[in-house]
């Protein structure tokens, strides 16, 4: 299953078969919208069609919704609803969205999950570890340069996390708190968060405000996305990254609602969390390439690594890294993915002798989604020239927050 599903993803000569991915379960599903971020390995339309998988799968039909809502609710759950809507209003890989009345007229969401699927999903992990070690076995080099295990226990972490809706609302609190603590060294002014009905809440069931508006999946989609909003974003989420380190672990733009001037974050199951070392070597980084100072972004990725490289490794290192970002300065998204370039970066650091620790993934995660933000709302962007904005208030943010 796992050789047809990947056969699948790289198929050249056609887009990938959404439905056919569904249907290999819950896992299939996580993996390919794993891929859909790795525009290095794939082209730009399979990266696009793949994020389908986001926000648009297919939904329960409404006689099964009905009858998960008796089997999870508490016994008296339904009477506290005036009225709850048949169809979903959006349809993930493990939930589905409904809209709903309070008895007292508050206007509500229901999320519910599709069935359970906790079991086949480990089982399906633990075979998937299993034929990997048998690969990495033969071809060890791959789990220095595409760190596929890592890649493993992240999608097994944070799907975990999202199978236990309590998690979305302790999660959710967290980085609510973050926000409370310091939104006055930080211009956090534009982010808010849902109001979670805790009482009317479960594993299974999470009841929270209906929030108007529209994600920034459609608003990309309708090209009513202004690249201001983008920045926006990068500028809340990047405080999270690079300041504090705890993060919102799958922020895709299907879980962003934008409200007015306003941000929801939603869907919070799963947070993530970087070491000092990866959090601000990040940060450094991105600096120096903000400014096409590539000796900077050198020393900096090395910095960031468990082990670093020296002497005739790092001339080497160096010298391939110069190589590697020919071309970069004032290309815009279009012209040159950040994306693409930074999977490269780290997959030379790795091939040059630097170990990182774990926790890497999420964070280029995280990158990867600005960049194909960017890329659909405003292709013609020379992000990095747009980033320094930033620069000052990210160091005026974690000088505060170190004090």
């Amino acid at each position: 299953m796992f050789i047809k599903l990947f056969k699948e993803i790289f198929n050249k000569k056609r887009l990938p078969n959404i439905d056919y991915i569904q249907k290999q379960g819950l896992l299939a599903v996580k993996i390919a919208q794993t891929f859909a971020l790795r525009i290095d390995f794939l082209s730009e339309e399979t990266c696009t069609h793949l994020a389908k998988l986001y926000a648009h799968t297919t939904p329960i039909p409404n006689e099964d919704f009905k009858a998960l809502l008796n089997k999870y609710g508490e016994t008296d759950f339904l009477s506290h609803f005036k009225f709850i809507e048949d169809e979903p209003i959006g349809s993930a890989s493990i939930g589905q969205v409904h809209r709903a009345t309070l008895n007292n007229g508050e206007e509500v969401v229901i999320k519910i999950l599709k069935k359970t699927f906790k079991k086949q999903f480990v089982k399906d992990v633990n075979a998937l570890r299993r034929w990997l070690k048998f690969v990495l076995f033969f071809y060890p080099k791959l789990k220095r340069v595409a760190d596929p295990m890592g890649i493993l226990e992240h999608i097994e972490s944070y799907t975990l996390a999202e199978l236990d809706l309590r998690n979305e609302v302790s999660h959710g609190n967290v980085l609510k708190e973050i926000y409370e603590n310091h939104y006055k060294q930080f211009d956090l002014s534009r982010l808010k968060f849902p109001k979670v009905y805790e009482a009317l809440s479960n594993e299974h069931i999470l009841v929270s405000e209906y929030i108007s508006g529209s994600t920034v999946d459609d608003l990309l989609e309708t090209k009513t996305m202004s690249f201001e909003d983008i920045l926006e974003l990068f500028h809340i989420h990047g405080f999270y990254i690079f300041i504090i380190g705890t993060f919102h672990g799958d922020l895709h733009p299907g879980n962003v609602i934008k409200h007015g001037q306003d941000f929801y974050f939603i869907d919070t199951g799963a947070i993530s969390t970087v070491g000092k070392k990866i959090q601000m070597g990040l940060f450094e980084f991105m600096e120096h390439l903000a400014y096409y100072d590539f000796d900077g972004c050198a020393k900096a990725l090395n910095r960031m690594a468990m082990k670093e490289i020296s002497g005739k490794a790092y001339e080497k290192f160096h010298s391939a890294l110069l190589k590697l970002y020919i071309g970069f300065e004032n290309s815009t998204v279009s012209e040159i993915s950040l994306t693409k370039k930074m999977m490269e970066t780290i997959k030379l650091g790795v091939n040059s002798g630097m170990v990182f620790e774990k926790g890497m993934f999420p964070i280029i995660k995280s990158m990867m989604y600005l960049d194909g933000m960017v890329l659909k709302g405003a292709p013609n962007t020379v992000l990095m020239v747009e980033m320094r904005r930033f620069l000052d208030e990210f160091h005026q943010a974690r000088e505060g927050v170190n004090l």
